[in-house]
């Protein structure tokens, strides 16, 4: 080999490259997609792991040990979020590993596996934050604090720690954040109850945990199992058994590696929320809370069906990773093959939950819908008593005043703020098209406006109405509930089409009266709630 195919190496040449992070993936962190509940999840996670990892010793302290996980809030200077724990703490010669990013602690059989979880949370809440913590047998409380933007620009790679002078039996771990990213204002706060109160349901029900968020304990209301025979017993398949429990084991294997195990059931009352698959790993739920629920449409179809409604479990997976952040399965190709062999395990006889959830109509109101019925009775009936009779007077005078000509009324101005929606249809040869609006008029006295033009020759009829959604009654009754607010509107429709029929055979103006009278009884009347009806 010549002198000139010899590679010549350039006098700074190293060896090996190292790839160990520098300080600046510690900003990156602020931008991960968590969500807050899997944000503070993670500080429940690492003091539910030290607890379990130090229960001998802390028996020994305190013989009637129970782990108990405080998160306060508050909003005021920039906000603060402050996550107490009375587990193990964290021992001083495990500071190194514990604040540095991505060090896999030594143990990940547990729920702190990654090496990431309080460092990433507390980074994405907050610009700073601060960690205090003691453990059995150590005379001192440590404290280490961070300023992300002292960190992130000075390059800063070492942090002080101080101590002071503790109770040699104290363990706990205290972590302050504040000036902070994200806040848990309004709604936010009740779903992230909402979540925990759910993904940690196991530890809450045998009292393992003990778990309060801003001032409330979390528990975990187990819902009622439906009660009742086979939906075939009237059915042309003859089944004649008697009332039964809905629920039923679930044990699967995928792949020779994977191994799916738990329970599924039907709720003894139906919901449109709340239910769903919920899929645990090591007790802890990954996978189905709150207001995401794990509905696989394989299993439930699609839309509100009886079986989304109806249909929910606890599933335990073992041999699947997740994800860093602790809300996803890393499925690995797998999760068609679960759908499918759940689907058929849900559906096997002699408790096909699938068919039972989608048929199965209960014979009576529950308790719970009678209870409902039974004050809206009451409460109707007290109101229309005392409020009707004030204002009959002016129904009587708005029936005996001359109507007012609607069939030529201009259409209903309409705002690029409301909702609309057509539909059509054919009778006695006719085309009705028919506007539906829902916008504020809250000029208008009327809780519905409506227009109806009768086309000559043809006599198709072009029907607008629109519901009036600054109205008295529709703010006091139908705008907390879009189950409340369609009911209403398919009322408009019925009123409507009816008042054209009526005006279509010749008496146009006994169907205006009428639809007059209702909007002052509703208006003057029907819009009040009684005193104690807050």
């Amino acid at each position: 080999m010549s002198d000139a195919t010899v590679p010549v190496e350039p006098e700074d040449f190293e060896p090996a490259v190292s790839i160990v992070p520098g300080v600046s993936i510690l900003g990156v962190l602020s931008n991960l997609n968590y969500e807050p509940w899997y944000a503070l999840a993670e500080y429940v996670d690492n003091a539910i792991q030290s607890a379990a990892r130090s229960y001998a010793r802390l028996c020994q302290v305190e013989p009637e040990f129970q782990l108990h996980v405080d998160v306060t809030y508050d909003e005021r200077q920039g906000g603060r979020i402050t996550i107490v724990d009375n587990a193990g703490g964290i021992a001083r010669r495990d500071f190194s590993r514990a604040f540095k990013a991505a060090e896999v602690p030594p143990d990940r059989t547990g729920l702190s596996e990654f090496g990431m979880g309080m460092k990433s949370a507390s980074i994405w809440f907050a610009k700073n934050w601060r960690v205090v913590t003691t453990s059995i047998g150590d005379p001192n409380v440590h404290s280490i604090e961070f300023d992300m933007s002292a960190v992130l620009n000075d390059k800063v790679e070492r942090l002080d720690v101080t101590a002071a002078e503790g109770d040699i039996d104290s363990h706990f771990t205290r972590i302050e954040l504040w000036n902070l990213n994200q806040f848990l204002r309004g709604r936010t706060l009740g779903k992230v109850r909402d979540h925990l109160r759910e993904i940690y349901r196991a530890f809450l029900r045998d009292d393992t945990l003990i778990l309060s968020v801003a001032g409330q304990n979390m528990d975990f209301v187990e819902p009622d199992v439906l009660q009742a025979p086979d939906y075939r017993v009237n059915s042309a398949e003859g089944v004649t058994d008697d009332a039964r429990e809905w629920r039923k084991h679930i044990d699967l294997h995928l792949d020779g590696r994977v191994h799916v195990k738990g329970w599924a059931a039907i709720r003894a009352e139906g919901k449109t929320s709340g239910n769903g698959l919920s899929l645990f790993r090591r007790r802890r739920v990954i996978v189905g809370t709150g207001d995401s629920p794990y509905r696989p449409a394989r299993i439930y179809g699609q839309g509100n069906s009886y079986r989304s409604q109806r249909l929910f479990g606890e599933l335990e997976v073992e041999g699947l990773p997740v994800s860093h952040t602790k809300d996803g399965f890393q499925w690995q190709g797998l999760e068609e093959e679960f759908h499918e062999r759940l689907r058929d395990a849900l559906d096997a006889e002699p408790l096909p939950l699938l068919k039972q959830a989608e048929h199965y109509r209960a014979r009576q109101a529950s308790r719970a819908e009678l209870k409902r019925i039974r004050a809206a009775t009451e409460n109707t009936a007290e109101v229309a008593e005392q409020a009707i009779p004030p204002v009959l007077n002016q129904v009587v005078e708005e029936a005996a005043a001359p109507a007012p000509p609607t069939q030529a009324a201009a259409k209903p101005d309409t705002s690029s703020h409301d909702v609309s929606q057509t539909f059509t249809f054919m009778h006695d040869d006719r085309m009705w098209s028919v506007t539906i609006t829902a916008g504020s008029r809250t000029s208008e006295n009327d809780w519905l406006v409506r227009h109806v033009e009768v086309e000559r020759g043809s006599g198709n009829i072009t029907a607008q109405l629109v519901l009036n959604t600054g109205h008295p009654f529709l703010k006091q009754f139908a705008l907390g509930s879009s189950d409340a607010l369609e009911a209403v509107f398919r009322v408009a429709v019925a009123l409507v089409v009816s008042e054209s029929l009526q005006t279509t055979a010749g008496d146009g103006e006994s169907a205006a009266k009428f639809m007059r009278q209702v909007n002052v009884l509703l208006g003057a009347a029907l819009s009040k709630r009684l005193r104690s009806d807050t």
